[in-house]
């Protein structure tokens, strides 16, 4: 009996999504989602799943890696087929993670640093000192 047999419902993009949290980036330890390597999902009527994703840099070692553990996970997940499209454009940043990753990494500051942030209230100008007769010789 298939994965197809087992499973009689169809195939969800959302499934799709959920399923790929589950590939790991083995460079940052961190999911293809949340890093936002993954550009778009479809599921064709077959069951056919297209992903449209990209690599942190176009000389990634373990792209083959990555790419391998996307075809087995969504195959797990009841696809008939899985084709992996690799695009360089747009290229990947780190603007690409989410909010909640970003955090995880240092690179947003988390809640509390920014309510904490906000409550350091910046200190008041300098006073102007008025200048008598010592101070105009002493310069």
């Amino acid at each position: 009996m298939t994965t197809m047999q087992q499973n009689s419902t169809p195939l969800a993009v959302e499934q799709c999504w959920a399923r790929l949290r589950n590939v790991i980036d083995p460079e940052i330890y961190q999911n293809i989602v949340d890093l936002g390597l993954v550009y778009a999902v479809e599921v064709g009527a077959d069951q056919a799943v297209a992903v449209t994703m990209t690599l942190t840099t176009p000389h990634c070692p373990l792209g083959p890696q990555i790419i391998e553990n996307v075809e087995n996970e969504l195959k797990a997940a009841g696809a008939s087929s899985v084709q992996v499209a690799i695009v360089w454009t747009p290229a990947w940043t780190p603007d690409a993670m989410t909010d909640d990753l970003k955090r995880v990494l240092g690179i947003l500051p988390s809640g509390e640093e920014l309510e904490s942030a906000r409550e350091v209230e910046p200190p008041a100008p300098p006073v102007k000192k008025k200048r008598g007769l010592l101070g105009w010789i002493f310069r």
